[in-house]
């Protein structure tokens, strides 16, 4: 059996009510998950963002980059990051062998060219540095609300899934750019996973070219949402493997 894992009901409402029931209960899990992780400093977060996930996690970063200059205006104004970059890492100019530790969540499924971003983060690493990284898993199109290929290959397009990986791929993607596996943890059961998607079909759907569950979603009154924070953070968000997402820990081969 999986060890528990599970996110405080203060945090829970801060997702729900900044970011909607479906992406809150997703990254919920991914907050979880990543709060079980030791990062050694310098930390870069690689694809960071506006950094809100970010700083559920850690209270401050070293290093941020990411390629897209509007997000980062907003993760500058977070007080997380010392310095931020905008680029993509493999054309980035931070010192190499220099961080203790590379965060990256759900970044990594939407790179479509993979290996120089590996390789570069390897390089970014000082000696016996670790990447810990969040990513969907093979299993996460089986889950979903409708179990059509046709709906899972739609649904993966729209969120721009491009690497949704096995565990033995993961493995010998990281080794071939000189990493050593360590930890691997799964999150989110086929259940949570199919919850997910309805919310977020309900949230997609309009009307009259509004979003009607979003409105009500944004009506809905703080005692609420923390009364439902409140439930909602018993639940149980690991899984057995591999999940709907996976947590990976690898360390820069000596």
């Amino acid at each position: 059996m999986p060890q528990r894992l599970s996110l405080d009901p203060t945090t829970f409402a801060w997702l729900l009510r900044l970011q909607g029931p479906s992406l809150g209960l997703w990254r919920a899990a991914e907050i979880a998950v990543l709060r079980q992780c030791e990062y050694p400093r310098p930390i870069l977060d690689l694809g960071c963002g506006d950094g809100l996930v970010s700083a559920m996690v850690l209270e401050q970063i070293d290093a941020g980059i990411d390629p897209d200059p509007k997000a980062l205006e907003k993760a500058s104004q977070m007080g997380l990051y010392r310095h931020l970059e905008n680029s993509f890492v493999e054309a980035s100019s931070l010192p190499e062998g220099h961080f203790g530790s590379i965060i990256s969540n759900s970044v990594l499924e939407h790179i479509p060219n993979l290996e120089p971003v590996l390789v570069k983060a390897r390089k970014l690493l000082r000696p016996g540095g670790r990447l810990v990284f969040t990513v969907p898993t093979e299993q996460f199109a089986e889950s979903l609300t409708f179990p059509s290929r046709r709906y899972s290959s739609w649904r993966n397009r729209q969120l721009c899934h491009l690497n949704l990986w096995s565990e033995s791929r993961w493995r010998d993607a990281l080794e071939k750019a000189g990493f050593e596996l360590g930890t691997i943890k799964p999150y989110l059961q086929r259940r949570l996973v199919f919850y997910w998607d309805l919310l977020e079909l309900l949230q997609q759907a309009r009307l009259a070219r509004r979003r009607l569950f979003g409105i009500a979603w944004r009506r809905l009154p703080p005692r609420m949402i923390h009364s439902l924070a409140s439930r909602i953070s018993r639940l149980d968000l690991s899984a057995p493997a591999p999940g709907g997402g996976r947590l990976i820990v690898a360390h820069k081969a000596s």
